[in-house]
């Protein structure tokens, strides 16, 4: 019998600060040892802009084996009217092999990678951050802000994205739920200057804001996934010293605005600290730390563990659909 979450399931169940917990014993507990993860596979379909991600591990510790495939169509959300990401997590009993979930992709996605920079502000960013900038509108754009605001006392927001109809949906969307004061902007400029907390999620291929536009003391949360993209230029990794990845070998390897950091000698690698290293250490924001930054593109350890959970929550509460395949 297989158990089967659909995306509106795990997004009307699942809350933010149970993703964050979960996200943050995963680091707690991790170690690379503890988990089999190959690299993770991408096939790109040229002719529809669309690419299609395999990420699959498996752990002992953990009691599973999962892959995720998700896949992104760009010209989704004008030519067919429908989001531009779909996919599923698939979820084996490692003792015996029996397929035991089935869980929709983007919803499970959007929340872990929310989740991280919720982790990664809960200790990098400013104790006293109050107001936050948000470049990006999209699903998992609400979650980043939702998972900020769950670890920090966030009173008010600028949004920039550059559908205004979106920019402006979103910041209702946050004064309605979250409560504080969101306003949509005309410009990234506009959203970042004199923020605390930075977030960045799109899909840009240049980046979308300069590092001249931060803040003295400020936390930047940066997400993406492939060598071709650009969040962040090259200021923004200059001013930084404290820069953190989700994990190192896949951040260095898959986010393209740090690697071209990288290769101009701006970020030395061995200085680039783990998520789990400061969860472990319980490293709070040193006090000579001005501008911090955490570079998030996920990975399949995490998909593992966090499904492994989110699954035992849900046959205790009976969450979800049980079918025979």
């Amino acid at each position: 019998m297989v158990r089967v979450i659909s995306r509106s399931e795990l997004e009307n169940w699942l809350d933010m600060k149970t993703s964050v917990e979960i996200v943050e014993d995963f680091f707690r507990d991790y170690g690379d040892e503890k988990y089999v993860a190959p690299p993770r596979m991408v096939t790109a379909i040229e002719e529809r802009e669309a690419v299609y991600l395999n990420m699959p591990a498996a752990s002992l510790h953990v009691g599973g084996y999962a892959v995720k495939l998700i896949n992104e169509y760009r010209k989704n959300p004008v030519l067919h009217g429908m989001e531009a990401a779909h996919g599923v997590v698939l979820f084996f009993d490692i003792e015996t092999g029996v397929l035991k979930g089935v869980l929709d992709a983007v919803a499970l996605t959007s929340l872990r990678t929310g989740a991280i920079g919720g982790v990664g502000a809960k200790y990098l960013a400013p104790v006293d951050s109050r107001s936050a900038a948000l470049i990006g509108s999209g699903r998992t754009a609400w979650t980043q802000l939702t998972a900020l605001h769950t670890v920090r006392n966030i009173e008010r927001v600028k949004i920039y994205s550059p559908t205004k109809a979106n920019r402006e949906k979103l910041a209702e969307k946050a004064s309605k739920t979250l409560g504080i004061d969101a306003k949509a902007v005309d410009s990234p400029r506009e959203a970042v200057e004199n923020a605390d907390v930075v977030l960045t999620a799109t899909n840009s291929a240049e980046p979308v804001l300069s590092g001249e536009w931060l803040a003295e003391n400020v936390h930047v949360t940066s997400i993406g996934a492939l060598p071709t993209r650009r969040e962040l230029d090259l200021e923004t990794f200059r001013r930084a010293e404290l820069i953190a990845a989700d994990l190192k070998k896949s951040v260095l390897r898959e986010a393209g605005d740090i690697m071209a950091a990288v290769e101009k000698g701006i970020v030395d690698p061995a200085k680039v600290l783990e998520l789990h290293e400061v969860v472990k250490q319980n490293l709070t924001r040193p006090r000579n730390v001005h501008v911090s930054l955490l570079k998030s593109v996920g990975f399949a350890a995490l998909d593992l563990y966090f499904t492994s959970r989110v699954l035992r929550m849900a046959e205790k509460m009976d969450v979800g659909r049980v079918v025979e395949l």
